[in-house]
């Protein structure tokens, strides 16, 4: 603006200047456009800013590797004879990383922002206000939006260096079931309280005292699966979609298990992960959590069985 502001001057100097050398009409006239200008330039600017309509549409998930943008909408009377620019902050909250950015848009209609889509996280779009500019670039008016819009950059699930072999990985046992309908039982001494429909009367007989049917039914262990976080991008997008794929594979052969998270600097995260429901909330908070600060370390996937006593 300032230098506008200058090139005016100094256009306008040179008008006048040529107005004493030369008092014909054109300089006449070229003086008078010069000194309106700033008029028009500020009635223009008024005009837009009073009009000026906008609108943003921000994607929520989107797949690391695939194109994704904002798209912002803007529109009114004086959209023509002025521009408008948008000031946002992208924050990478896994990285704890923000990044000023500022749009230009000039006439009505859509404008798309590109999204870096090269990592996966969370991250915020904030949109701090916007500056409507006359087109000559005179004068602005602002207005804050203080619009924030986050979208998770999810991983795509890779297979790991070594599959999970399922065999081990589903710790069986025998538990007191809840229903009676199953085929696995246990025979034992009958005790008041027992109710009589339980009673196995043959087995009885045979050892001449009552014994009971006690239903069983076998359970597996939680197997685990764990994440180290690291400030190795590279190497963090890829074991997200490990974990990402193991995780998936466990549910499809109906596994219950664990998700570990281990942050070097706090205390692990665990999540219990029954249903793609339970990996879908576990994997938006992993997203938002903050990479500690320090040299990159391997992250694991591995398979361990734990019992229930």
């Amino acid at each position: 603006m300032l230098k506008t502001w200058v090139i005016y001057s100094v256009s306008l100097f040179s008008a006048f200047i040529f107005f004493l050398c030369y008092k014909m009409w054109v300089s006449w006239f070229c003086l008078i456009v010069l000194l309106l200008i700033p008029f028009l330039a500020l009635g223009m600017c008024i005009i837009a800013s009073r009009t000026f309509t906008f609108k943003s549409d921000c994607p929520r998930n989107c797949v690391i590797g695939d194109p994704a943008s904002i798209r912002i909408t803007t529109g009114g009377i004086a959209s023509y004879f002025s521009f408008c620019r948008i000031r946002s902050v992208i924050t990478d909250r896994m990285a704890g990383t923000a990044q000023k950015t500022s749009i230009m848009v000039h006439d009505s209609g859509t404008t798309k922002f590109p999204l870096d889509t090269s990592h996966c996280g969370s991250f915020s779009y904030k949109m701090i206000r916007y500056e409507i500019y006359d087109l000559f670039g005179f004068f602005h008016f602002s207005k804050n939006i203080n619009k924030d819009n986050e979208f998770l950059v999810r991983p795509v699930p890779s297979m790991p260096e070594i599959m999970p072999d399922m065999y081990g990985f589903k710790a069986k046992n025998l538990r007191k079931a809840k229903q009676p309908n199953t085929e696995i039982y246990d025979i034992r001494e009958y005790q008041k309280g027992d109710p009589v429909k339980s009673i196995h009367w043959k087995m009885s007989a045979k050892k001449d005292k009552l014994l009971i049917k006690e239903p069983l039914e076998e359970y597996g262990g939680h197997s685990r699966v764990i994440l180290k976080l690291t400030e190795d991008r590279d190497l963090l997008d890829l074991h997200l979609g490990q974990i990402l794929f193991t995780s998936r594979f466990f549910i499809d052969h109906e596994t219950s298990h664990k998700i570990r998270v281990i942050p070097p600097d706090r205390s692990e995260v665990s999540f219990d992960i029954e249903s793609e429901t339970d990996l879908e909330r576990a994997l938006g908070i992993i997203l938002r959590m903050r990479i500690p600060k320090e040299k990159a370390v391997n992250t694991e996937v591995s398979g361990e069985d734990s019992h229930e006593d």
